[in-house]
């Protein structure tokens, strides 16, 4: 898919022209999904923000800030990605290696178990430390402080 078919694509969905320069927020999540479906299709910022009368910078920006677009917003990134069968991997779809070892890991002990066993270790284990997770304050980092310079040379050699 060129920019200029997922530019008019997108026009499409809101109904006015993601390049207009405009700040309101429509316009501005519009363009959000823009430059996230760009980007992920393999254009650089320079030539996707070329497109839309944006420098490379703001474009980056936008790509960046993908994540506080609204919940309507997402499902148009979700649509054109599903209508144009576009071959994109999200960020949230990858599982590391690691990750994925471990939950097979997982997995194959819980296929031995019957379901009333099964119910019980959620019930008892997962959903108590999925709550406790979630109410975990990360620890306080102390801040290093740099220690104060002595402008003059001290002549006293225990000081020093």
């Amino acid at each position: 898919m060129t920019l200029q078919q997922l530019k008019e694509e997108l026009n499409k969905y809101y109904k006015f022209d993601i390049s207009e320069r405009n700040r309101q927020r429509e316009y501005s999540y519009a363009r959000k999904v823009y430059c996230r479906l760009a980007r992920e299709l393999g254009y650089t910022f320079q030539s996707l923000g070329q497109e839309i009368g944006l420098k490379h910078d703001a474009a980056l920006y936008h790509y960046k800030d993908f994540d506080i677009v609204k919940k309507h917003d997402k499902k148009i990134y979700n649509q054109i990605i599903k209508e144009n069968k576009l071959n994109i991997i999200r960020s949230e779809d990858v599982i590391s290696e690691e990750k994925e070892r471990l939950l097979d890991n997982v997995l194959d002990t819980i296929s031995k178990w019957n379901e009333e066993t099964i119910d019980n270790f959620i019930n008892t284990r997962v959903n108590p430390y999925n709550r406790l997770i979630e109410t975990t304050k990360p620890q306080k980092k102390v801040k290093e402080v740099k220690g104060a310079t002595l402008n003059r040379p001290v002549k006293n050699p225990v000081l020093c």
